[in-house]
């Protein structure tokens, strides 16, 4: 029997205290990563444009949505890993753990190797499939096959980043990945220096910059005090059926998210051409950086709320749920207001003149986000308590509701990319205004009225912020600059912040969500109120 211990020698278990210590950490170094994201995110969209184009740009959101689809087969299953491997680490159980380890990544690298053959013949294919502009197919199907294999590398990685959720150490995870994107960056610009513009070249750079982000939370792994065993002895696969079998529902759930944003901008590219999907793709960026946003808080509940499961506590669990998902959404309705209202000054400002004609696509958009956010917590709760099936056939129908609908308007009406919008914002507020808090506070058992609170301040703070934002745009013109915009934005939003925090949330909740804060921001906000 081969057996690779990893880690140290004891998996000891950890105070709440001690545990909980680890939020301001975990939340800060997720901030930063997602700030960084955003930034970058901002600056390479009008870089790939002036590189090459938009219609040869829209390959490049065009590659990662369809690389979506392959994630989500392989981080549906992770997720289902994760779920009992957090749990078993949590109650100490060293060998429930090593069992759930030994099955997760015996069961990860047999997922791999049906996926890589696949991503391979969809990157051959790429090029007859979609539009793609004056880009060379070659390039297009490097590109393809790239993005999609470093994407699987990430995804299989989390093998070891369960063990940094379990421990509350997601800083570990997060602090990889803020490398990974700067390091794709340096690699994209470097590249496009030494060699010319090249979708082959960014497709090398996520190649390069995933094996940087594996090295680093190898590293770390290593140095951990965990004494997990990966051994064909401690394979079970009775285990892996049973993880399998919640493995399949959880993938037919992330297949039916796909169907949302991913599938509007595939139909963009086969209804309306190359250029019009470039002009798309910009919205759908804008989408993807609000839930990266989201997602930056409200990850950092998971941990928590598998802690409190492990151990029992289920009154912990749907306080936690219930905080993040308030603060989550009334936090991030104001970025959003003030998106919509200064939207002509943040367009210029990002991309030069002349993309005003994405400004009634943002009105459409942008409020369903303000769902999206605030139920972004509640997406474990299907699978903390082993409930996927329901919520995966809900899920489909509605992500094939969505194409259905997007495909009506295209043909019955001359709306063209807004028909594509509408149909996306009517579903997903279907999906996460009323499917969402439904199912969840049905298996947690609570009143439904319970997980719907937090929409409702969400929806009132968003449009007080609008008629926030809009009392200013009227007192005050904010030039198209970075500076203007930016520091104008921080400004009041600090002032939103610390109000809301003063009126929105009580006593217990502020003292809640401030302990989650680092320390000498802690205080300051403290001092304030």
């Amino acid at each position: 029997m081969v057996v690779i211990i990893i880690g140290g020698s004891c998996m000891g278990s950890q105070s709440s205290d001690k545990f909980t210590s680890k939020v301001s950490l975990n939340m800060v170094t997720n901030v930063v990563r997602t700030v960084l994201m955003a930034v970058i995110g901002l600056l390479m969209v009008p870089y790939y444009i002036g590189e090459f184009g938009l219609a040869a740009y829209a390959i490049l959101p065009l590659a990662t949505s369809l690389t979506s689809y392959f994630i989500s087969i392989a981080d549906s299953l992770s997720s289902v890993f994760t779920r009992y491997l957090v749990i078993a680490l949590q109650k100490d159980d060293s060998e429930d753990a090593n069992r759930v380890f030994s099955t997760t990544v015996i069961g990860m690298s047999g997922m791999m190797m049906v996926l890589v053959p696949i991503a391979l013949a969809i990157s051959i294919a790429s090029p007859y499939i979609f539009n793609i502009g004056p880009a060379a197919a070659l390039d297009v199907q490097l590109l393809f096959l790239m993005v999609i294999t470093s994407s699987l590398i990430v995804s299989y990685g989390s093998c070891i980043t369960s063990v940094f959720m379990a421990y509350n150490e997601l800083y570990i995870t997060y602090s990889g990945r803020i490398v990974h994107v700067v390091s794709q960056t340096v690699f994209v610009i470097l590249f496009f220096v030494l060699f010319g513009p090249s979708l082959t070249m960014v497709g090398f750079s996520y190649i390069l910059s995933v094996l940087l982000y594996v090295a680093i939370i190898l590293h770390h792994f290593r140095k951990m005090d965990v004494g997990l065993k990966l051994s064909r002895g401690y394979y079970n696969g009775a285990l892996l059926k049973e993880m399998g079998a919640l493995g399949i529902w959880a993938v037919i759930a992330e297949l039916g998210a796909l169907l949302f944003i991913q599938a509007s901008l595939i139909l963009v590219n086969l209804s309306l051409g190359s250029e019009i999907q470039g002009s798309f793709s910009i919205v759908a960026n804008v989408i993807s950086m609000v839930n990266t946003a989201c997602a930056s808080i409200a990850v950092t509940a998971t941990p928590l709320v598998y802690h409190s499961y492990s151990e029992g506590d289920r009154k912990k669990m749907l306080q936690t749920l219930k905080l993040f998902s308030k603060f989550v959404g009334v936090i991030l309705a104001f970025p959003m207001a003030f998106l919509l209202v200064f939207s002509p000054q943040v367009l210029e400002m990002w991309l030069g003149e002349g993309f005003n004609n994405l400004i009634p696509m943002l009105y459409l958009m942008i409020p369903a986000q303000i769902a999206v956010c605030t139920t972004y917590p509640l997406l474990q709760v299907p699978v903390l308590y082993k409930k996927v099936r329901k919520m995966a056939f809900l899920t489909l129908f509605i992500g094939l509701s969505n194409v259905v609908v997007a495909l009506l308007l295209l043909t019955l009406t001359n709306w063209g990319v807004y028909g594509v919008g509408l149909a996306w914002t009517i579903t997903t507020l279907v999906l996460r205004v009323v499917v969402y808090p439904l199912y969840s506070s049905h298996l947690i058992g609570i009143s439904t009225l319970e997980l719907m609170k937090p929409l409702v301040w969400s929806y009132m703070m968003f449009i007080i912020s609008l008629i926030i934002c809009y009392g200013i745009s009227v007192i005050v013109q904010i030039p198209a600059t970075w500076f203007a915009v930016i520091s104008s934005l921080l400004i009041v939003f600090i002032i939103y912040v610390l109000t809301s925090m003063k009126l929105i949330f009580n006593k217990s909740e502020r003292e809640e969500t401030l302990s989650y804060f680092p320390g000498p921001v802690r205080n300051i906000i403290k001092k304030v109120l």
